[in-house]
Order: structure tokens, then C-alpha cells, then sequence
């Protein structure tokens, strides 16, 4: 008589985590910043992680970026310098040159992955419904171009198949022509959303736009003019269409302006001229007439020093303040600042 046979049990699939955006936002900075660290941006993370320290109220994350960033100069030079040696080995008198050239490229990277990281880690650990995306995603920058057609109309074509062909035509540049259209896509750095948000909602996305700067003197431009576009090309003119019209004659037009709200806020070091000899200089840029210039259309100004010498004029806030910004931004749009404990 045969036994009874078992029937194989089937096995029940287990569910895949979900990662959220927060915690996935994380880990990618924290990857890259692996990938990184016997580099040039190594002495800056270090210099960061020993001034968080391991214990704390998370908004410790935040608080006083620029230190750091200053903490690291001398190691970050030295890394440098012995590159820049060995490269330049067959002609010795470019050595300097390209010490103090690398040395400023690599104080602006450092400051945006160490800013980016920072805000991450916040974010992450206090449950917050908002995330970061840094490297800011390319098509979230295509989507945010803005038109200049000088007002010549090109058959058969539509806005945003000019936008697309005009950033194809040069795909390297943040400003393109292409068939008579010129275009500027926005000079943000680290991108901010909400992760509670979907298009399920009506009305615009909220999103929020860091422009990361270690000085405002020859950097802020980019940014500055792209949020003057911004603030023309939302808010048209109730006398288009009449003689003379600057719109017009600009063409100026922003495809997605109604997918949209955007605060564009930015952010510095406030280290430029800090180790000259003027003292007024190194107390910082943030009180000068160019500073005000390039700065007022911004919706919110942040500086990361936080320290007795620097000047810090009233319309500028520290960067932790940015953590009541995002309240007052969910609050607006009736979003919440924590995260579900849904998985999504």
C-alpha cells in the first residue's frame, strides 16, 4: 500500500521592501560620497562628520556648515597640491595656477554634496515627509526651461518640442539655441519635494529649489537670472498682445509654469575674501550692494556661517531655518511634514 504523499507546499512570495524616498535619498549620497572619499572630498566629510559628532538633536546636521568646510582647506590642499605636482611635472610653473583653480572648483562640489548630505540625514531621521534628490534629476530641469522666441513663431512646432530640440542641440551647456529659440534651464543644485504629494492632488507641486554657492560674487548670477525669468515668465503681462509689449518681443514662455510651485531659494558659505586682509571683507558679502543686487528675487536666503565675525543682515536666515520653511510650506499646501508610516 503506498503512503500518502506530501504535497509540495507552495512557498508564498515575500513582499520586496519598499524603500522611501527619504532613506533612498540617503543611501545614494551616501554612496557616491563613498566612491569619494580618498579624493578630494574625503578632508570635507571627515571635517563634517567629527563636527556633527555621533550624539544630538538632529538639527545638529544643519548648523554651521561652513566650518567644516573651512576645517578641511588645509588636508583638501595638500591632496591637491600633490596631484596637481605630478600632473604638471613636465612644466612646474603651472603648478600654482592650478592649485588655487582645482582648489575653488572643489570648494563648490564639496559644499553642495556636504549641504546635500546633511539635509538628507535630517530629513531621514526625523520621519520628514520632504525628501532631497541630488544630483537634481535632468528631466526635472528640461521640464523647468524657459523660452525665449523673440516672438518669432515657428510652424508646426510646439514649445516644448522647441525646448527639447534646443537643449539636444547642445546638451552640455545650461543655455542652448536652437531654430531661433534661446533656452535656460534653472541653476539649481539640490532639488526638495514632498514625498505625501501626488498627482492625484490638485493645484501645482510643491517643489523647492536650492542654488548651493560657497561665495555669491561670481557664482549667484546663473541662478539669480534664471529666478528673474521665472518670476516674468509666471506672471504675464495684462497688456500682451497690445503694441510694444516687452513679453513679446521677448517671447518669453515657460511650458510647464502651470505643473509647478516653486521657491527658489539660496544658499551660501559666505566665505569670499574671508582670508584677505580687509577686515570688513571677511566679515562677509552678505551686507554688500552686489549681494543685494543679486539676491532680492530669491524667496528665501540661507547662509550656513554661524559664527561672531560674520555679518548677517535681517532678511538672511541660518540654514537650519529652512526646517521652519518646509512647515509653512506644508501647512500652505495642506501637506504633511511627516511622512506616512505607509510604504509607497
Amino acid at each position: 500500500m503506498l503512503g500518502s504523499l506530501e504535497m509540495p507546499q507552495s512557498r508564498k512570495a515575500t513582499p520586496k521592501a519598499v524603500i522611501r524616498p527619504q532613506e533612498h535619498s540617503l543611501q545614494k549620497i551616501q554612496k557616491s560620497i563613498n566612491g569619494r572619499r580618498s579624493g578630494v572630498l574625503g578632508p570635507c566629510i571627515e571635517a563634517y562628520e567629527a563636527h556633527i559628532g555621533d550624539e544630538g538633536e538632529p538639527v545638529r546636521y544643519l548648523n554651521n556648515l561652513t566650518y567644516p568646510l573651512l576645517a578641511a582647506r588645509d588636508a583638501t590642499k595638500s591632496l591637491i597640491r600633490a596631484e596637481m605636482t605630478n600632473r604638471w611635472r613636465d612644466k612646474p610653473d603651472r603648478t600654482e595656477t592650478a592649485i588655487i583653480n582645482s582648489l575653488k572648483r572643489s570648494a563648490g562640489t564639496n559644499f553642495q554634496t556636504m549641504t546635500a548630505y546633511a539635509l538628507a540625514k535630517y530629513l531621514e531621521e526625523t520621519g520628514s515627509a520632504w525628501y532631497i534628490q541630488h544630483p537634481v534629476p535632468k528631466e526635472l530641469k528640461s521640464a523647468l526651461a524657459i523660452v525665449f522666441s523673440g516672438n518669432v513663431e515657428i510652424e508646426g512646432e510646439s514649445t516644448e518640442d522647441l525646448v527639447q530640440e534646443a537643449l539636444e542641440e547642445n546638451a552640455d551647456n545650461k543655455d542652448a539655441e536652437a531654430a531661433s529659440v534661446f533656452v535656460v534651464q534653472p541653476d539649481v543644485d539640490i532639488l526638495i519635494r514632498n514625498s505625501e504629494w501626488s498627482a492625484a492632488n490638485s493645484g501645482r507641486e510643491p517643489i523647492i529649489l536650492l542654488s548651493v554657492k560657497t561665495s555669491l560674487a561670481d557664482r549667484a548670477g546663473m541662478a539669480a537670472r534664471w529666478k528673474t525669468y521665472f518670476d516674468q515668465a509666471t506672471n504675464p503681462c495684462p497688456l500682451s498682445g497690445t503694441v510694444g509689449c516687452s513679453y513679446d518681443k521677448l517671447g518669453i514662455k515657460m511650458p510647464n509654469a502651470d505643473k509647478y510651485h516653486i521657491y527658489h531659494v539660496i544658499v551660501t558659505a559666505n566665505i569670499y575674501k574671508l582670508e584677505g586682509r580687509d577686515e570688513k571683507a571677511r566679515r562677509g558679502e552678505l551686507n554688500s550692494g552686489q549681494t543685494r543686487s543679486n539676491t532680492y528675487m530669491f524667496d528665501l536666503k540661507l547662509t550656513t556661517r554661524d559664527d561672531p565675525s560674520a555679518d548677517t543682515p535681517s532678511d538672511w536666515h541660518q540654514f537650519p531655518y529652512i526646517i521652519q520653511f518646509l512647515e509653512t510650506v506644508s501647512t500652505r499646501f495642506g501637506l504633511p511634514s511627516r511622512a506616512s508610516t505607509t510604504l509607497f
